[in-house]
Protein backbone atom coordinates (compact mmCIF):
# COMPACT_ATOMS: atom_id res chain seq x y z
CA UNK A 1 0.00 0.00 0.00
CA UNK A 2 1.10 3.65 -1.03
CA UNK A 3 2.92 6.53 1.47
CA UNK A 4 1.59 9.99 -0.64
CA UNK A 5 3.17 12.62 0.76
CA UNK A 6 1.66 16.08 -0.66
CA UNK A 7 4.11 19.04 -0.22
CA UNK A 8 2.83 22.05 -1.78
CA UNK A 9 5.36 25.23 -2.34
CA UNK A 10 8.16 22.82 -1.86
CA UNK A 11 9.33 23.18 -5.54
CA UNK A 12 8.84 27.27 -6.11
CA UNK A 13 8.28 29.12 -8.71
CA UNK A 14 10.89 30.93 -10.69
CA UNK A 15 9.82 34.90 -9.56
CA UNK A 16 10.50 33.16 -5.93
CA UNK A 17 12.77 35.30 -3.56
CA UNK A 18 16.84 33.88 -4.26
CA UNK A 19 17.24 32.86 -0.49
CA UNK A 20 14.43 30.30 -0.97
CA UNK A 21 15.74 29.15 -4.29
CA UNK A 22 18.70 28.56 -3.38
CA UNK A 23 17.51 26.55 -0.06
CA UNK A 24 19.35 23.36 0.79
CA UNK A 25 17.40 20.54 2.42
CA UNK A 26 20.20 17.32 2.87
CA UNK A 27 17.57 14.38 3.10
CA UNK A 28 14.91 15.80 0.34
CA UNK A 29 17.69 16.26 -2.16
CA UNK A 30 19.25 12.56 -1.35
CA UNK A 31 15.56 10.95 -1.59
CA UNK A 32 14.73 12.68 -4.59
CA UNK A 33 17.45 12.46 -6.35
CA UNK A 34 16.59 9.11 -6.53
CA UNK A 35 12.99 8.87 -7.09
CA UNK A 36 11.44 8.36 -10.55
CA UNK A 37 9.50 11.17 -11.76
CA UNK A 38 6.36 11.91 -13.81
CA UNK A 39 4.14 14.92 -14.44
CA UNK A 40 0.57 15.31 -13.34
CA UNK A 41 -0.51 17.93 -15.97
CA UNK A 42 -2.51 20.26 -13.36
CA UNK A 43 -1.06 22.36 -10.78
CA UNK A 44 -1.78 23.03 -7.12
CA UNK A 45 -2.82 20.01 -4.71
CA UNK A 46 -6.27 20.52 -4.89
CA UNK A 47 -6.18 18.97 -8.52
CA UNK A 48 -4.07 15.93 -7.49
CA UNK A 49 -5.49 14.63 -4.59
CA UNK A 50 -9.18 15.38 -6.21
CA UNK A 51 -8.40 13.10 -9.27
CA UNK A 52 -7.44 10.53 -6.99
CA UNK A 53 -11.09 10.34 -5.94
CA UNK A 54 -11.87 10.49 -9.38
CA UNK A 55 -13.51 13.79 -9.44
CA UNK A 56 -13.23 16.08 -12.25
CA UNK A 57 -13.18 19.76 -12.60
CA UNK A 58 -14.91 21.85 -11.54
CA UNK A 59 -14.38 20.09 -8.16
CA UNK A 60 -16.94 20.45 -5.35
CA UNK A 61 -14.71 22.40 -3.20
CA UNK A 62 -16.92 24.01 -0.89
CA UNK A 63 -18.76 20.98 0.33
CA UNK A 64 -16.02 18.87 0.57
CA UNK A 65 -14.30 21.20 2.74
CA UNK A 66 -17.08 21.79 4.84
CA UNK A 67 -17.17 17.81 5.19
CA UNK A 68 -13.93 18.62 6.71
CA UNK A 69 -14.51 21.01 9.33
CA UNK A 70 -16.68 18.37 10.71
CA UNK A 71 -20.05 20.02 9.82
CA UNK A 72 -23.10 19.00 7.58
CA UNK A 73 -22.57 19.97 4.00
CA UNK A 74 -25.63 19.19 2.15
CA UNK A 75 -27.45 21.36 -0.76
CA UNK A 76 -25.47 23.43 -2.78
CA UNK A 77 -22.70 25.34 -1.17
CA UNK A 78 -19.57 27.92 -2.47
CA UNK A 79 -16.62 29.13 -0.23
CA UNK A 80 -17.08 32.88 0.80
CA UNK A 81 -13.35 33.10 1.87
CA UNK A 82 -12.44 36.53 3.61
CA UNK A 83 -9.79 38.36 1.28
CA UNK A 84 -8.27 41.86 0.75
CA UNK A 85 -8.27 43.59 -1.99
CA UNK A 86 -5.23 46.34 -3.00
CA UNK A 87 -4.37 48.63 -5.51
CA UNK A 88 -1.34 48.22 -6.90
CA UNK A 89 -0.59 50.25 -9.59
CA UNK A 90 -2.80 49.85 -12.51
CA UNK A 91 -4.36 46.30 -11.04
CA UNK A 92 -6.47 45.05 -8.25
CA UNK A 93 -4.59 42.30 -6.70
CA UNK A 94 -5.97 39.77 -3.98
CA UNK A 95 -4.30 38.71 -0.95
CA UNK A 96 -5.76 35.78 0.83
CA UNK A 97 -6.76 35.29 4.69
CA UNK A 98 -2.91 34.36 5.42
CA UNK A 99 -1.81 38.16 4.96
CA UNK A 100 -4.92 39.24 7.37
CA UNK A 101 -4.39 37.50 10.69
CA UNK A 102 -8.33 37.11 11.41
CA UNK A 103 -9.31 36.18 15.27
CA UNK A 104 -12.76 34.55 15.48
CA UNK A 105 -14.62 37.36 16.93
CA UNK A 106 -13.70 39.88 14.22
CA UNK A 107 -14.99 36.88 11.39
CA UNK A 108 -17.82 36.48 13.86
CA UNK A 109 -18.82 39.92 13.56
CA UNK A 110 -17.84 40.61 9.40
CA UNK A 111 -20.17 36.94 8.75
CA UNK A 112 -23.11 37.76 11.01
CA UNK A 113 -23.36 41.07 9.19
CA UNK A 114 -22.71 39.69 5.75
CA UNK A 115 -25.72 36.81 6.68
CA UNK A 116 -27.96 39.84 7.68
CA UNK A 117 -27.56 41.65 4.34
CA UNK A 118 -27.44 38.32 1.95
CA UNK A 119 -30.85 37.09 4.30
CA UNK A 120 -33.36 37.81 1.54
CA UNK A 121 -31.24 36.48 -1.16
CA UNK A 122 -31.60 33.01 0.70
CA UNK A 123 -27.70 32.81 1.37
CA UNK A 124 -26.60 31.04 4.43
CA UNK A 125 -23.43 32.16 5.45
CA UNK A 126 -20.94 30.04 8.36
CA UNK A 127 -17.65 30.72 9.83
CA UNK A 128 -16.38 27.31 10.96
CA UNK A 129 -12.24 28.66 11.17
CA UNK A 130 -11.67 32.42 11.32
CA UNK A 131 -9.73 32.20 7.49
CA UNK A 132 -12.64 30.21 5.47
CA UNK A 133 -15.84 31.35 4.76
CA UNK A 134 -18.70 29.46 3.01
CA UNK A 135 -22.47 30.43 2.00
CA UNK A 136 -25.08 27.89 1.16
CA UNK A 137 -26.72 29.08 -1.92
CA UNK A 138 -29.75 28.31 -3.27
CA UNK A 139 -30.66 25.77 -5.42
CA UNK A 140 -29.78 26.49 -9.67
CA UNK A 141 -28.17 30.02 -7.95
CA UNK A 142 -24.54 28.77 -8.22
CA UNK A 143 -22.16 30.72 -10.10
CA UNK A 144 -19.15 30.11 -12.41
CA UNK A 145 -15.80 30.81 -10.59
CA UNK A 146 -12.05 30.82 -10.36
CA UNK A 147 -10.13 29.11 -7.46
CA UNK A 148 -8.45 31.03 -5.00
CA UNK A 149 -5.26 29.94 -5.44
CA UNK A 150 -5.62 31.15 -9.15
CA UNK A 151 -6.50 34.55 -7.81
CA UNK A 152 -4.11 35.12 -4.79
CA UNK A 153 -1.42 37.74 -5.85
CA UNK A 154 -3.03 38.38 -9.60
CA UNK A 155 -5.39 41.46 -10.49
CA UNK A 156 -8.92 40.08 -10.37
CA UNK A 157 -10.33 41.87 -13.22
CA UNK A 158 -11.77 39.27 -15.77
CA UNK A 159 -12.34 36.47 -12.13
CA UNK A 160 -15.08 37.76 -10.95
CA UNK A 161 -18.22 35.08 -11.13
CA UNK A 162 -20.29 34.41 -13.56
CA UNK A 163 -23.66 33.13 -14.13
CA UNK A 164 -26.95 32.13 -11.01
CA UNK A 165 -30.27 32.94 -12.24
CA UNK A 166 -31.92 35.80 -9.73
CA UNK A 167 -28.69 35.74 -7.89
CA UNK A 168 -26.28 38.77 -9.53
CA UNK A 169 -22.88 37.36 -8.33
CA UNK A 170 -20.83 40.33 -8.97
CA UNK A 171 -23.12 43.05 -7.99
CA UNK A 172 -23.51 40.65 -4.42
CA UNK A 173 -19.67 41.03 -4.53
CA UNK A 174 -19.78 44.82 -4.51
CA UNK A 175 -22.43 44.66 -2.09
CA UNK A 176 -20.37 42.68 0.47
CA UNK A 177 -17.34 45.25 -0.14
CA UNK A 178 -19.53 47.87 0.90
CA UNK A 179 -20.51 46.15 4.38
CA UNK A 180 -17.38 45.27 5.51
CA UNK A 181 -16.14 48.58 3.93
CA UNK A 182 -18.25 50.05 6.76
CA UNK A 183 -17.88 47.83 9.25
CA UNK A 184 -16.48 48.64 12.49
CA UNK A 185 -14.12 45.48 12.47
CA UNK A 186 -12.39 47.19 9.95
CA UNK A 187 -12.16 50.60 11.86
CA UNK A 188 -10.77 48.98 14.41
CA UNK A 189 -7.85 47.05 12.32
CA UNK A 190 -6.69 50.12 10.14
CA UNK A 191 -4.20 51.09 9.72
CA UNK A 192 -1.99 48.85 11.94
CA UNK A 193 -3.53 45.83 9.83
CA UNK A 194 -4.60 45.01 6.14
CA UNK A 195 -9.19 45.76 6.01
CA UNK A 196 -11.13 43.02 5.46
CA UNK A 197 -12.57 44.03 2.45
CA UNK A 198 -14.14 41.56 0.41
CA UNK A 199 -14.80 37.89 0.06
CA UNK A 200 -14.00 36.02 -2.43
CA UNK A 201 -16.55 33.44 -4.03
CA UNK A 202 -15.37 30.01 -5.42
CA UNK A 203 -15.38 26.22 -5.00
CA UNK A 204 -19.07 25.87 -5.51
CA UNK A 205 -20.67 22.68 -5.53
CA UNK A 206 -22.70 19.37 -4.26
CA UNK A 207 -21.63 16.82 -2.43
CA UNK A 208 -20.86 14.02 -5.18
CA UNK A 209 -22.57 11.10 -4.42
CA UNK A 210 -19.99 8.86 -3.66
CA UNK A 211 -16.14 8.60 -3.35
CA UNK A 212 -14.23 5.60 -4.15
CA UNK A 213 -12.15 4.54 -0.86
CA UNK A 214 -8.90 5.69 -2.11
CA UNK A 215 -6.71 5.75 1.37
CA UNK A 216 -7.19 3.81 4.57
CA UNK A 217 -5.95 7.25 6.62
CA UNK A 218 -5.72 10.68 5.45
CA UNK A 219 -3.83 12.99 7.58
CA UNK A 220 -3.75 16.61 7.24
CA UNK A 221 -4.78 20.09 8.21
CA UNK A 222 -6.22 21.23 4.83
CA UNK A 223 -9.87 20.40 5.43
CA UNK A 224 -10.56 19.74 1.69
CA UNK A 225 -8.28 16.49 1.80
CA UNK A 226 -9.51 15.60 5.22
CA UNK A 227 -13.12 16.10 3.76
CA UNK A 228 -12.57 13.35 1.26
CA UNK A 229 -11.39 11.17 3.78
CA UNK A 230 -14.58 11.42 5.87
CA UNK A 231 -16.52 11.07 2.63
CA UNK A 232 -15.07 8.23 1.56
CA UNK A 233 -14.93 5.78 4.44
CA UNK A 234 -11.29 6.86 5.71
CA UNK A 235 -9.73 7.88 8.79
CA UNK A 236 -9.35 11.38 8.64
CA UNK A 237 -7.44 13.05 11.57
CA UNK A 238 -5.11 16.72 11.60
CA UNK A 239 -1.71 16.46 10.55
CA UNK A 240 0.89 14.54 12.70
CA UNK A 241 3.72 15.94 13.86
CA UNK A 242 6.72 13.47 12.23
CA UNK A 243 6.53 10.72 9.92
CA UNK A 244 6.27 8.39 13.75
CA UNK A 245 2.74 8.98 13.81
CA UNK A 246 2.25 6.75 10.25
CA UNK A 247 4.89 4.59 11.00
CA UNK A 248 3.01 3.40 13.82
CA UNK A 249 0.27 1.85 11.56
CA UNK A 250 2.37 0.48 8.70
CA UNK A 251 1.13 -0.66 5.24
CA UNK A 252 -1.88 1.09 5.17
CA UNK A 253 -2.38 3.43 2.08
CA UNK A 254 -2.14 6.93 3.52
CA UNK A 255 -2.20 10.32 2.07
CA UNK A 256 -0.47 12.89 4.00
CA UNK A 257 -0.85 16.61 3.28
CA UNK A 258 2.34 18.67 4.20
CA UNK A 259 1.05 22.17 3.62
CA UNK A 260 2.52 24.50 6.30
CA UNK A 261 5.24 25.76 3.43
CA UNK A 262 2.05 27.81 1.41
CA UNK A 263 0.94 30.61 4.20
CA UNK A 264 4.45 31.32 4.14
CA UNK A 265 5.19 31.54 0.99
CA UNK A 266 1.99 33.47 0.57
CA UNK A 267 2.57 36.17 2.80
CA UNK A 268 6.74 36.93 1.99
CA UNK A 269 7.67 35.14 5.39
CA UNK A 270 11.44 33.78 3.73
CA UNK A 271 12.75 33.01 7.05
CA UNK A 272 9.55 31.27 8.37
CA UNK A 273 9.30 29.38 4.65
CA UNK A 274 12.78 28.25 5.50
CA UNK A 275 12.08 27.13 8.69
CA UNK A 276 9.13 25.20 7.48
CA UNK A 277 11.19 23.52 5.06
CA UNK A 278 13.67 22.58 7.25
CA UNK A 279 11.42 21.08 9.73
CA UNK A 280 10.08 18.95 7.00
CA UNK A 281 13.40 17.77 5.82
CA UNK A 282 13.40 16.06 9.39
CA UNK A 283 10.67 15.20 10.45
CA UNK A 284 9.57 13.34 7.00
CA UNK A 285 12.43 13.16 4.40
CA UNK A 286 14.44 11.62 7.08
CA UNK A 287 12.72 8.77 7.63
CA UNK A 288 11.72 7.84 4.04
CA UNK A 289 13.86 4.68 5.00
CA UNK A 290 11.83 3.37 7.50
CA UNK A 291 8.48 4.12 5.44
CA UNK A 292 9.79 2.27 2.45
CA UNK A 293 10.22 -0.90 5.18
CA UNK A 294 6.89 -0.49 6.13
CA UNK A 295 5.17 0.23 2.58
CA UNK A 296 5.26 -0.53 -1.03
CA UNK A 297 6.17 2.95 -2.16
CA UNK A 298 6.46 6.39 -1.15
CA UNK A 299 5.26 9.46 -3.57
CA UNK A 300 6.36 12.56 -2.63
CA UNK A 301 3.89 14.76 -4.69
CA UNK A 302 5.21 18.33 -5.60
CA UNK A 303 2.54 20.50 -6.54
CA UNK A 304 3.11 23.56 -8.80
CA UNK A 305 0.89 26.66 -10.60
CA UNK A 306 0.61 24.49 -13.91
CA UNK A 307 1.61 21.16 -13.10
CA UNK A 308 2.60 18.40 -10.18
CA UNK A 309 5.87 16.37 -10.48
CA UNK A 310 5.18 12.82 -8.80
CA UNK A 311 8.61 11.05 -7.06
CA UNK A 312 8.14 7.09 -6.71
CA UNK A 313 10.33 5.93 -4.36
CA UNK A 314 10.31 1.86 -4.60
CA UNK A 315 11.51 -0.13 -2.50
CA UNK A 316 14.93 -0.47 -4.80
CA UNK A 317 15.62 2.92 -4.41
CA UNK A 318 17.60 2.68 -0.86
CA UNK A 319 20.33 0.91 -3.50
CA UNK A 320 20.35 3.70 -6.12
CA UNK A 321 23.19 5.45 -4.54
CA UNK A 322 25.17 6.95 -7.42
CA UNK A 323 22.28 9.13 -8.26
CA UNK A 324 24.15 13.13 -7.61
CA UNK A 325 21.81 15.19 -5.25
CA UNK A 326 20.60 17.96 -7.07
CA UNK A 327 19.44 21.50 -5.54
CA UNK A 328 15.16 21.26 -5.20
CA UNK A 329 15.11 23.98 -7.71
CA UNK A 330 16.24 21.16 -10.08
CA UNK A 331 13.26 19.37 -9.98
CA UNK A 332 10.97 21.88 -10.62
Amino acid sequence: MPLDLVIPDLLLPPDAPASLREARLAHAERWLARADFEDFEAGGPRAWIAARYGLAAPVPVAPIALAGEGEEAGGDWICADPVHLRIERDATVLHDASALGLDRAEADALVASLQAHFAQDGLEMRAPSPGRWYARVPAGELPRTVALDAAVGRNVFGMLPEGGARIRWRAALTEAQMVMAAHEVNARREPARPAVNSVWFWGEGTLPASLPGAYHRVLADDVFARGLGRLSGAEARALPESMDAVLASPGQATLVVLDGLTPALRSGDTSRWLSAAAAIDRAWFEAIPRALAAHDAVRIVLPGDRRTRVATLGRRARWRLLRARKPLSAHA
